[in-house]
């Protein structure tokens, strides 16, 4: 049956996600952003982007060995996310610590956030998309809800942040306009990424994640992610938005910040 609805094209620019230099990576949990984007990462960051990571959740929920305690589960979880930004040349990780799988709000993330947006001084944000239609982990949509809205009112002196400080080393020189966001995970990409030259750094980084997943289980993703990136190298390619010479390919959906806040 032929839908009555027609899907309004925005008429906001879209930007070009790889000529961004300060990156701010949101995530709900640390492997993420490795998981579905690492290529894009690593990318960037061969293109002179500078990347902070923001994690928005402690991820204790899936470490899979349960005689460790809390500590030293959180320790060795921030011991993999460094070695992992390191291969990829992530600037750092910086940890809200809300509860994976518990009980936080979107407006405690998104004051968070906000925070972060002001003193990090980002040109692009990325993170999940919320508008996934199939997402059942609030971790997932929460983050990404609380990350847009962060983006909309990081310039609104009238809303509140949190009183967090991350690291003066993180800190931006200048203040600058959001030119870009990303969503990954998304079911309406519009944007495919060749990672032919960074698939390698990417898989490095995702191997770093030992303690959520059991040998098998991460000898079977990583055969998977180059399988899924070559899918969706053949959807970029079929949709004319890829080079048919690109093997390996992540899609995400980016858009003008304006594009947030009741604009098409």
């Amino acid at each position: 049956m032929k839908s009555e609805f027609v899907e309004i094209p925005s008429l906001m620019p879209k930007p070009e996600i790889l000529s961004c230099k300060r990156v701010l990576a949101i995530q709900a949990h640390y492997d993420d952003i490795d998981i579905a984007v690492g290529g894009l990462i690593a990318q960037l960051v061969k293109n002179g982007a500078e990347i902070l990571y923001v994690t928005v959740t402690d991820d204790l929920a899936g470490v899979i060995d349960l005689t460790l305690s809390k500590e030293l589960a959180s320790s060795r979880l921030q011991s993999e996310a460094e070695n992992a930004a390191k291969i990829l040349g992530v600037l750092g990780i910086y940890n809200l610590n809300y509860p994976d799988a518990g009980d936080w709000s979107v407006y405690q993330a998104r004051r968070d956030l906000i925070t972060v947006v002001r003193q990090f001084q980002p040109d692009c944000v990325i993170s999940l998309d919320p508008w996934l239609n199939t997402e059942a982990h609030a971790d997932h949509y929460k983050s990404g809800f609380a990350a847009v809205e962060a983006v909309i009112l990081a310039d609104v002196l009238g809303v509140q942040g949190s009183d967090l400080q991350i690291p003066k080393e993180f800190h931006g020189k200048q203040k600058q306009e959001i030119k870009a966001v990303g969503l990954f995970n998304s079911s309406q990409a519009n944007t495919f990424v060749d990672i032919d030259q960074v698939l390698e750094t990417k898989l490095a980084a995702v191997s770093q994640y030992v303690s959520q997943f059991t040998g098998e289980s991460m000898a079977a993703m990583l055969v998977a992610l180059p399988e899924r990136s070559k899918h969706f190298a053949g959807i970029g390619h079929s949709s004319n938005k890829l080079s048919k010479e690109v093997t390996f390919s992540e899609c995400l959906k980016v858009l003008s910040a304006d594009a947030l806040h009741a604009a098409r």
